[in-house]
């Protein structure tokens, strides 16, 4: 064989195996795919509960949607335990989406329902993100069938939707 050859098989050879590991790109999770889409189009719905009590426990929910080709709107959910839901609102950069798709990429969220086993949520929270999955509905993905370093995934979408909660943000400024 050619020494062209092998290198081009080799490198077709590379590009299946990272596509089948999850280092390839989705199309569905790059801000580019959603420019014209319709206003309020979720993007990304990040949720953590804590669990384990009978008692109602608080959570916290940051949805990010569509706004404009520039924009989005982020809803940020609170609930303590005897408080009522709060909801702030907040106009954000689009590209806070851009990095919450970044890191649902990079940890693979996208194939955690197809593991075998799920863990049950041993941490004393519960965690939830849905995301697009570029065919017109979304991905659920929850700590029940998270990997061992699952958690850390959750962590940095909240991470990334949580650095945009700022004042110059807020909606009713």
């Amino acid at each position: 064989m050619s020494g062209k050859k092998t290198t081009s098989i080799l490198i077709a050879a590379v590009m299946i195996m990272l596509s089948l590991f999850g280092c390839s790109k989705p199309d569905n999770l790059n801000i580019d795919t959603y420019k014209n889409a319709e206003k309020d189009t979720m993007l990304v719905d990040y949720f953590d509960r804590v669990v384990g009590t009978p008692e109602e426990q608080p959570y916290e929910e940051l949805v990010l949607y569509t706004y404009s080709d520039t924009q989005a709107l982020l809803e940020h959910y609170t609930n303590g335990d005897t408080e009522e839901e709060t909801l702030d609102r907040y106009i954000v950069p689009i590209q806070a989406a851009q990095e919450a798709f970044d890191v649902i990429r990079k940890s693979g969220m996208n194939r955690w329902n197809d593991r075998e086993k799920g863990m049950t949520a041993i941490s004393g929270m519960a965690y939830v993100c849905k995301f697009p999955d570029g065919k017109g509905d979304y991905i659920r993905v929850t700590s029940g069938h998270m990997p061992e370093d699952g958690t850390r995934a959750f962590g940095e979408v909240k991470v990334v939707l949580m650095n945009y909660l700022r004042e110059e943000y807020r909606e009713d400024q």
